[in-house]
């Protein structure tokens, strides 16, 4: 979903970098994705925040990582 929004026409990616990942495994089945991404982008004329953390939690079912819950809060400068 975020995907496709940033790379509709209506937005304008001029740069993107993800570093600092961390994956904490919760139990067998669960594993918590952390990360820090910045970006210089414009959707609809407005900037996208930048820099963030984002968290992606993932469950397996049915032998396959399926994205569970994805937030994301916009870091300190």
């Amino acid at each position: 979903m975020v995907v496709a929004a940033v790379s509709s026409p209506a937005c304008v990616v001029r740069s993107f970098a993800v570093d600092s990942f961390r994956l904490t495994t919760l139990n067998p089945m669960t594993v918590l994705l952390t990360y820090h991404a910045a970006q210089q982008t414009l959707c609809n004329g407005h900037a996208v925040p930048s820099p963030v953390w984002a968290s992606t939690l993932y469950v397996r079912r049915g032998g396959r990582w399926l994205n569970a819950m994805y937030q994301q809060t916009q870091a300190l400068p």
